[in-house]
């Protein structure tokens, strides 16, 4: 009786300190997925094209400011071009969730020029053999903007 009432405790005890290892593993997770956004967003303004490339999955797909599907070709400029798609922005206010391997983030992007009005982001990550890429991303103007 008293095995079996070690082995109850301890299975409980094993419990109650897995949720708080992993919500400490998603906390971590998350602040690497905002991390990744911002250098994205840096990467994007100077363009930092190695960094770009190696950032989005080739089979990215994404929607922004005007009309059909986005593909990482339409995204990273050329070898060469000194076309900036992206003036320097930095992300604001973020919400990240993580489902197993992929996971979302939206959040705010605020221009370095505050004439150009802010824009809301959803990317969407997936972690690979080389790490987290990003798959998805739909761009649209900031509610009043």
């Amino acid at each position: 009786m008293k095995h079996w009432l070690a082995v109850v405790g301890l299975v409980a005890l094993l419990g109650t300190l897995a949720p708080g290892q992993s919500k400490a593993s998603n906390n971590n997770v998350e602040n690497e997925l905002r991390r990744m956004e911002q250098e994205w967003l840096d990467a994007a303004a100077v363009p930092d094209l190695p960094t770009l490339r190696k950032m989005f999955s080739d089979d990215f797909m994404g929607t922004a400011f005007g009309p059909g599907v986005l593909s990482k070709d339409d995204l990273i400029p050329p070898d060469g071009s000194t076309a900036h798609p992206l003036p320097k922005c930095s992300l604001g206010e973020s919400s990240v969730r993580v489902y197993g391997d992929t996971a979302v983030l939206m959040g705010d992007v605020h221009p370095q020029d505050p004439k150009a009005g802010g824009y809301r982001v959803t990317t969407v990550f997936q972690k690979r053999a080389q790490g987290w890429q990003i798959i998805a991303i739909h761009m649209a103007p900031a509610p009043g903007e």
